[in-house]
């Protein structure tokens, strides 16, 4: 059981590292088109910063969840300086977690109402006519990501405070 779990987790860290990078490459050649249109060749695709936020918004989301699962955010804990006992340092910890994961889920839930909003309002973008969901839709994975990383991120917080405090779990 836990090999096909690693698969799919290893499967799904994956694809996010893939539609970055899909994402990056897009916006580069998005923005080289557009510079050369219009001070190569003076003309102008109209739009095209519109098409641009496809990728924009994927690689943006994709690139937040990744970084919850990695844990590289930028943060400003000052606990680590100041508490000098692990135990408290680890329940500080798996406090923050919890509520980094309740704050997640919050913009889960509304990002999902955003999503299934813009799908029965049937918004186009202006020039392309292209659905607004389409883009919307990395915001709601987005942050699915973020709270199973953080879900699971406080499961293993959990674990090293009780090993902390000195009961197996």
């Amino acid at each position: 059981m836990k090999k096909y779990v690693y698969s799919i987790w290893n499967f799904l860290l994956n694809l996010q590292k893939g539609i970055m990078i899909i994402s990056s490459i897009l916006i580069l050649l998005g923005l080289v088109a557009t510079v050369l249109l219009r001070y190569i060749f003076q003309a102008d695709l109209y739009g095209l910063e519109e098409l641009i936020l496809i990728p924009a918004f994927w690689m943006y989301f994709m690139g937040a969840s990744y970084g919850t699962h990695l844990d590289t955010h930028i943060t400003a804990d000052l606990t680590k300086v100041y508490i000098k006992d692990e135990r408290i340092k680890s329940m500080v910890q798996l406090l923050n977690t919890v509520i980094c994961l309740v704050i997640a889920i919050v913009f889960t839930f509304w990002a999902n109402s955003f999503v299934i909003w813009s799908i029965n309002s049937g918004g186009n973008s202006s020039a392309w006519k292209y659905p607004l969901y389409i883009p919307q839709s990395a915001i709601m994975i987005g942050f699915i990501l973020m709270s199973l990383y953080l879900a699971v991120k406080m499961v293993n917080d959990a674990k090293i405070l009780v090993a902390r405090s000195g009961k197996g779990l």
